[in-house]
């Protein structure tokens, strides 16, 4: 396994990590051997550590690691969401939040059993929770990378995107923690993402899903596993850093992911309410909404035989005009066709029937 590769399997053994700078605390019958290099796991392991004369690292470690359960998807997405991986291999995690520190805590505890952990109050009020460097030397045998985000610009690691639906939520919920908002001017969930890259302001605005950051990539891909329509635009361009950000629109999305994902955060969780709630009426999915209509055609058809400008207009709850020109745009495309003008008794106009095609 290299690193840097995304196509691992979750799960880190002890042979996956023999070969680092790494130490062990084994116990051999009643007696204690002095740190060694990880070379024999047939005794029982008291300690594994990245440096020989200490006594700090991981205790009692749960070997295998196993990275696919919901402590594993939550803690790979802190990483990658408010934590870090630095230069010197130690992970950090950064938050103003400390039910987010614990859940971030309790996840690693999980996963390695006995870790040993600082946690510090910044200037900022935030919190840093460290870990070892030993938990560094492990959490890069999934992919993940030391140094900046924006530059190093990693995957979310495939055995993620592979996962249940119970496990991608996890992933997501933290990853919405840390780095998503909920924008109640236009009702809108947003993640955001910067990435340090040479290519014109206006390559990244044309085909902004090609040159974001792969973090971005990962999300859509694991939204759409759950139904939830976004898209990826450019956000902000200043010299050779770019802003990303992936939105989901319109009161069906959000509400779906607020049932199947959610927020351990209060206030993201009222916004997200207060955002569903001010949508009067059923949306239309940005850049589907002729697909959209076209469904809430095809229903009335079914029922009726037949589709007028005030059928359409009662079942998708928009106004006369609004059906009106999902009539005239679904014709255009071929999607449907007039089959009657019909007139009253008096021989006005009343409203034309199509039907799909």
């Amino acid at each position: 396994m290299q690193m840097g590769d995304n196509k691992v399997s979750g799960i880190v053994k002890l042979e996956d990590i023999q070969n680092t700078n790494s130490y062990a605390l084994l116990m051999k019958g009643k007696n204690k051997v002095p740190l060694i290099k990880i070379k024999d796991n047939k005794k029982p392991i008291l300690l594994i550590t990245s440096v020989k004369n200490t006594n700090i690292g991981i205790k009692n470690p749960k070997f295998p690691f196993d990275f696919r359960t919901k402590s594993g998807a939550r803690f790979i997405a802190a990483i990658m969401g408010d934590g870090e991986i630095n230069k010197q291999i130690n992970v950090r995690y950064n938050n103003q939040n400390k039910k987010l520190i614990r859940l971030v805590l309790k996840s690693a505890q999980d996963i390695f059993g006995g870790v040993d952990f600082k946690i510090y109050e910044r200037g900022d009020k935030t919190f840093q929770l460290h870990f070892p460097k030993i938990v560094g030397l492990i959490t890069i045998r999934l992919g993940l990378k030391p140094g900046y985000k924006s530059k190093t610009n990693y995957k979310i690691p495939s055995f993620i995107l592979k996962s249940k639906k119970e496990i991608k939520a996890i992933f997501l919920r933290q990853f919405f923690n840390d780095e998503g908002s909920i924008r109640l001017s236009d009702r809108r969930l947003q993640i955001k993402q910067t990435l340090s890259i040479k290519i014109s302001k206006e390559r990244c605005r044309k085909n902004p899903g090609k040159y974001c950051h792969n973090f971005l990539k990962g999300i859509k891909q694991l939204f759409d596993s759950f139904e939830i329509s976004s898209n990826i635009a450019l956000e902000g361009y200043r010299n050779e850093k770019v802003d990303f950000g992936i939105s989901v629109y319109g009161k069906e999305n959000l509400e779906k992911f607020q049932k199947e994902i959610g927020s351990d955060i209060e206030e993201k969780r009222n916004n997200l309410d207060k955002a569903i709630k001010n949508y009067k009426f059923p949306s239309a999915p940005r850049n589907k909404r002729l697909l959209w209509a076209l469904d809430k055609f095809k229903k009335i058809q079914n029922k009726r035989g037949y589709v007028t400008k005030c059928s359409l207009s009662e079942e998708s709850q928009r106004s006369i005009k609004t059906a009106t020109s999902f009539l005239v745009d679904l014709k255009k495309q071929g999607k449907i066709r007039e089959i009657e003008k019909p007139r009253n008794k008096k021989g006005h106009f009343l409203p034309r029937k199509y039907v799909w095609i």
